[in-house]
């Protein structure tokens, strides 16, 4: 069986453009911000929406998915049958 890429809705883009593209995480108050031309930035696709993430966002949200995916490899490893 094929592996399943469980990833592949999340990129990493750097535009190329100078359309201005608001960071998700930081849309109001001092941290308020825009991704600008050259600045590499994560990218989530859910349904026909892009939502775009600084480099400081997107580091939090790797880390958080990071720890997410060990959770679940260690519930697996858990959960493995005995060798016989």
């Amino acid at each position: 069986m094929p592996t399943k890429a469980v990833l592949r809705h999340i990129s990493i883009e750097t535009p190329r453009t100078n359309h201005q593209r608001k960071c998700s995480a930081h849309q109001r108050g001092k941290k308020a911000h825009h991704i600008l031309k050259g600045d590499t930035h994560l990218v989530i696709v859910e349904g026909d929406d892009k939502i775009r993430y600084c480099r400081e966002a997107a580091t939090e949200i790797l880390d958080q998915a990071q720890r997410d995916l060990d959770a679940l490899r260690l519930q697996l490893d858990r959960t493995a049958p005995a060798s016989a």
